[in-house]
C-alpha cells in the first residue's frame, strides 16, 4: 500500500516537472522576443533622434540665413534689392516654421518608441524572472524525486506558481506580442 502512495506521487513529480518544463520554454521563448524587440526599438529610436539633430541643425542653418537676410535688407541699396530680400527672408522663415514642425513631430514619434522601448523592457524582465522560478521548481522537484522527499515538491509547486503567476503577468502586460 505504501508502495502505490509512492509511485502515485512520483507521478505528480513526473508530470509536474514535465509542465514547468514546457513553461519555461514559452517563458523564454517570449523573453527571447522581448529582448530582440528591444533592440530593434532601440535601434528605431537612435535614428529617429538622429533625424531630429538633422532637422534641428537644418533648422539652425535656416535661421542663420534668415538673419543674413534681415540684416542685407536693413542695407539694402533700391526697392528691387530690398524686395529681392525680403522674399528669401520669407521663404527662411517659412523653411525655419517648416523645420520647427518636422522636429516636434520626429520628436513625438522618438519619444513614443522610447515609451515602447520602456515598457517591453518591463515585460521581458517579467519572462525572466519567471523562467528563473520555473528552473528553481524543476531543480526542487528533480531533487524531491531523487531522495523521496515530498516537502520538496511542494516547495518547488510553490515557486511553479510564483513563476506562473510571472509568466501570465508577462504575457498580458502592455505591449502585446502575440
Amino acid at each position: 500500500m505504501a508502495d502505490m502512495f509512492q509511485e502515485g506521487w512520483m507521478k505528480g513529480v513526473a508530470v509536474t516537472t514535465t509542465c514547468l518544463a514546457v513553461m519555461t520554454a514559452i517563458a523564454a521563448s517570449r523573453g527571447t522576443a522581448c529582448v530582440n524587440k528591444t533592440q530593434l526599438l532601440t535601434a528605431i529610436e537612435g535614428s529617429q533622434w538622429a533625424y531630429y539633430q538633422a532637422k534641428s541643425i537644418k533648422q539652425n542653418l535656416v535661421e542663420t540665413q534668415k538673419n543674413s537676410f534681415e540684416v542685407e535688407a536693413l542695407g539694402a541699396a533700391n526697392p528691387g534689392q530690398y524686395a529681392a530680400y525680403n522674399a528669401k527672408l520669407q521663404s527662411a522663415v517659412e523653411e525655419a516654421a517648416r523645420y520647427a514642425k518636422e522636429k516636434d513631430e520626429i520628436k513625438a514619434k522618438a519619444e513614443e518608441t522610447g515609451v515602447q522601448n520602456r515598457l517591453l523592457n518591463r515585460k521581458g524582465s517579467f519572462f525572466s524572472g519567471s523562467v528563473v522560478f520555473f528552473q528553481i521548481a524543476i531543480m526542487l522537484s528533480s531533487v524531491a524525486a531523487l531522495l523521496k522527499k515530498r516537502y520538496m515538491w511542494i516547495f518547488g509547486l510553490v515557486f511553479g506558481v510564483i513563476a506562473t503567476g510571472l509568466l501570465g503577468y508577462g504575457l498580458f502586460l502592455k505591449p502585446l506580442l502575440f
